[in-house]
């Protein structure tokens, strides 16, 4: 609505408004109110420089560290699993089973069976000290040692 679309007792209204004494707030109204809310809540203003960027790069070389050491020991593990059941070793622990669960099916019976072969060959360790054996066939000879 503009002015001239209004009854004369809203324009008069808004003129009144509009004339009144506006207070201005100081200049330093801003800095004392960011002071006292900073205080209130008990935050200290940001990190400037490089203080934040050396905690990230902290963080970044601890994170790179970890994966190194894991992927180091994960490459050097030997789990020294036997070679694969024998048919034999597999219908013998069948036929057991079968003697103590003869409710099953034979498709479990075989599954259980393969299962507890499996169970049984398993020993993981994790070798702290490197093998020799592995140090030397890993190792490329050098250009100096080729003759």
């Amino acid at each position: 609505m503009s002015d001239s679309e209004l009854p004369p007792d809203l324009a008069a209204l808004e003129r009144q408004l509009a004339e009144r004494p506006r207070i201005e707030p100081s200049p330093d109204f801003g800095a004392r109110l960011l002071a006292a809310s900073r205080a209130a809540l008990g935050h200290r203003p940001p990190a400037v420089g490089a203080a934040g960027w050396r905690r990230w790069a902290a963080v970044a070389a601890a994170v790179l560290f970890g994966i190194n050491l894991s992927m180091s020991v994960a490459t050097d593990t030997d789990w020294h699993l036997l070679p694969g059941p024998e048919p034999e070793q597999v219908t013998a622990t069948v036929n057991q089973l079968r003697e103590l669960a003869p409710e099953l099916p034979e498709s479990e019976l075989r599954r259980q069976a393969l299962l507890a072969r499996a169970g049984a060959a398993l020993s993981p360790t994790i070798p702290l000290t490197p093998k020799w054996e592995r140090i030397r066939t890993t190792k490329e000879p050098d250009r100096w040692d080729e003759r």
